[in-house]
């Protein structure tokens, strides 16, 4: 048997576990020693809430602290420190913040403002009130942060109402005079408080002059504007019940007008035409002809010159035979 084979075969295997022996060295060189300064490297602190806050809560170093946040999903309006946030005079929360919830600009008042409904306001819009009731309102269901839309209900024609969408992804900003959203159970209120644009203010301010305005609660994940149309009592098919039923056309009857034509004299209808003063009657024969009217022969004019003679008067005394008596 010769040994050259084996010696060889040998050496490769010693190569073989030395190469794997290195490698896995190496590995766990790489992974073992810059764990700690890779992943502070790719995150950074932000400030956050370190206990439960709600609307008008004044910030202060007790109530927060710093959190390590993924340097890549790093959300806009974060603070770096709490110096920064508190600044000379304090802030106030404008909306329940969480513990570990980051605090935003847009959730927080500015330096020294009180929490007023005016701070919640998004930078060119406007709040507007709007009366509702249990009905109209979604029985209590809307909420200060949900979306609505309102819907104007107003008759064009006596007795035919119809309903228009007249805005959509409306957000409320309050209900009543509450405009926290700590409370989640549904509340029956008289008013809601919305956040429109000046030319929508004028649009509700119209609407409730002219008819009555409705709330539809949207799904807060649906932002897109559905097309709308108006809609009448036509479009809800359900006529017979509203009592607009058209009578079908075996009912119909057909009135047929009835002229009545009363005959005098000749038993031939007239037809009278004035000319000035002069007035003329012409007949209408059966056949649909017109018969003339007879002229009347007028008595000559007098000249204006002749003087009529007067009528002559006899005597009932005077004649042929007429005697004298003398006293």
């Amino acid at each position: 048997m010769k040994v050259r084979p084996l010696i060889v075969l040998a050496l490769a295997l010693l190569c073989a576990l030395l190469a794997v022996f290195l490698a896995r060295s190496w590995i766990l060189g790489q992974s073992s020693h810059p764990t700690a300064e890779a992943a502070q490297a790719q995150t950074v602190q932000i400030v956050a809430a370190a206990t439960p806050l709600k609307f008008g809560d004044r910030l202060a170093k007790e109530n927060l602290r710093l959190v390590d946040w993924p340097t890549g999903s790093v959300p806009e309006g974060t603070f770096r420190s709490i110096d920064e946030l508190l600044g000379p005079e304090p802030r106030v929360a404008l909306q329940a913040i969480q513990p570990n919830e980051p605090i935003l600009t847009n959730k927080v008042t500015g330096p020294g403002q009180r929490a007023s409904l005016s701070a919640v306001i998004s930078s060119g819009m406007r709040a507007m009130t709007i009366r509702v009731n249990d009905v109209h309102g979604v029985a209590g269901f809307v909420l200060p942060g949900d979306r609505v839309d309102i819907l104007l209900t107003r008759e064009v024609v006596k007795d035919q109402p119809v309903t228009h969408v007249l805005l959509q992804n409306v957000k409320v900003l309050g209900i009543d005079q509450r405009s926290e959203q700590q409370n989640n159970k549904p509340d029956v209120v008289k008013a809601v408080t919305i956040e429109v644009t000046t030319e929508q203010t004028q649009k509700i301010t119209l609407a409730a002059q002219v008819g009555r305005l409705s709330l539809a609660l949207r799904d807060v994940s649906n932002v897109e504007l559905a097309p709308v149309k108006p809609v009448s009592i036509k479009d809800l098919g359900i006529s017979e019940a509203i009592g607009t039923v058209e009578p079908k056309p075996e009912d119909k009857k057909t009135e047929v007008p009835v002229v009545k034509i009363v005959p005098k004299g000749d038993g031939l209808p007239s037809i009278g035409i004035t000319r000035g003063t002069a007035r003329q009657e012409y007949k209408v024969a059966p056949d649909g002809g017109v018969i003339q009217p007879k002229k009347t022969p007028e008595p000559p004019a007098a000249k204006p010159d002749e003087v009529p003679a007067p009528p002559k008067i006899q005597n009932p005394t005077a004649g042929p035979t007429a005697a004298l008596t003398s006293f």
